[in-house]
């Protein structure tokens, strides 16, 4: 089962993470709900550090924070030793009100605003990755009107094609990130650089997708951005010697993929750094890279209520559950594939007979026919009042999550040795209009 590392099914049938009985949260918490396992996350953090502790190459480690982001997650983060990677000013903002370390941040962003870039030299991140022109001029010119010296990588476009989704694909040509290597704009972009005196240009940054099976895109990966290395100091005469290699490992989300191990990763971009500082006679001292979904996809599970399991004899058999796609719309975005569990009745699911199960839609209550969180599974035969958890929903379900329809967003809970605490609330039908004013002042 693709479950946190935690999970058990304990004596009464129920589905037990983290020491905690998943219909016992329920009870305290109601659903649809966000669970999150701190020991599968901390497993994750450590061994991406473990894995990637070379000898006479650093490492540093970042979050992608846009996988999933709050306050704890962040205290959480840091408490493991790794950096974070922000793409805007509103995560930046959740960081920083975290007491997360500023200059272990890493501001990143396609479309900076001068507000944005202005909040992040005053917040003294540590590094602002630079994707455009427009943002190096800003960013030069308020660095020497404020008289600050500041720290940047370049983003830059490898024009390398992940085998993934193609909304997950950002390293392609044609992608709206980064500096194209193509007719020398990424090699101008590094001379403009050297112009602005209060700019420290500390390497060169490139992400190429992210639910990556295929691990020798990053043999690609670095293999152009050190020869890149190599142009820039043969033209230009300056020295590079740190790259960012981005994030994109892959998770498992139904039982027929193999998703890489983090130490498969660790091995490939190991042999690839000693291939090509040989081969293009350059010189790294640090590498990084910023995980995102592998490290918090499958700590996390969505908990909902069956409410109607509506046959349309010879067509479909559907089961309505209280959430949708206001928590998880990944599978109207891209496709997306997950695998689910009846938590009332985790031996069913187990022992039942295959030629005894039934194929389901799980749908949501949503006004869209596209409505679908899982198209066809097969479960043992389903009842309204049965819970379903639906697996690996750690990474981008919360942060893409809305209140279409007026749906409130739903509570994360995290879960550790028998205990369970919010990270963030429910909300409710008067948050709803929070923000909102009347037709005309009074």
């Amino acid at each position: 089962m693709i479950l946190p590392v935690t999970s058990e099914v304990g004596q009464n049938g129920h589905l037990v993470i983290g020491g905690n009985d998943v219909l016992k949260l329920r009870e305290k918490y109601d659903t649809p709900l966000y669970i999150l396992d701190i020991a599968t996350i901390r497993n994750q953090c450590r061994s991406y550090r473990e894995n990637f502790n070379f000898s006479d190459l650093d490492v540093g480690i970042i979050y992608a924070a846009k996988a999933f982001i709050c306050t704890a997650m962040c205290e959480l983060i840091a408490r493991e030793g790794l950096g974070l990677d922000v793409s805007t000013g509103g995560e930046l903002f959740i960081a920083l009100a975290s007491g997360f370390p500023a200059g272990r941040i890493y501001f990143h962003g396609n479309n900076k605003s001068v507000e944005e870039i202005q909040y992040g030299l005053k917040s003294k991140v540590g590094y602002f990755m630079v994707d455009n022109f427009s943002e190096l001029e800003t960013l030069g010119k308020l660095c020497q009107k404020n008289n600050i010296r500041q720290k940047i990588m370049l983003r830059i476009n490898p024009g390398i094609k992940a085998n993934t989704h193609e909304y997950m694909q950002t390293g392609k040509i044609g992608s709206k990130f980064g500096f194209s290597l193509h007719n020398n704009v990424a090699l101008e972009e590094v001379k403009k650089a050297g112009q602005y005196k209060n700019l420290e240009l500390t390497g060169i940054h490139a992400h190429i997708g992210s639910q990556i099976f295929n691990l020798s895109c990053y043999d690609k990966l670095i293999e152009v951005m050190l020869k890149f290395i190599k142009e820039v100091r043969d033209k230009l005469g300056v020295s590079i010697t740190r790259i960012n290699i981005g994030g994109g490992l892959g998770v498992k989300y139904i039982p027929e993929e193999k998703p890489p191990k983090i130490e498969d990763l660790a091995r490939i971009v190991y042999d690839a750094v000693r291939k090509y500082q040989k081969k293009f006679d350059v010189s790294l001292d640090k590498l990084y890279l910023e995980p995102g979904r592998s490290i918090i996809g499958n700590a996390g599970v969505t908990l909902y209520k069956v409410g109607v399991v509506k046959k349309i004899n010879g067509v479909k058999n559907y089961i309505l559950i209280d959430g949708g796609m206001s928590d998880n719309i990944r599978p109207m975005l891209y496709q997306a594939k997950y695998d689910a569990y009846l938590a009332n009745r985790m031996e069913d699911c187990k022992n039942t007979e295959d030629g005894m199960k039934k194929h389901y839609s799980i749908v949501g209550k949503h006004c869209e026919s596209g409505d679908v969180i899982i198209d066809d599974i097969k479960l043992p035969p389903v009842s309204s009042g049965d819970f379903i958890v639906v697996a690996a929903t750690g990474a981008f379900c919360y942060a893409l999550s809305s209140n279409y329809n007026g749906q409130p967003k739903s509570a994360v809970v995290a879960v550790e040795d028998g205990k369970s605490w919010v990270w963030i609330k429910r909300q409710t039908y008067k948050d709803l209009v929070m923000g909102d004013v009347r037709l005309y002042e009074e």
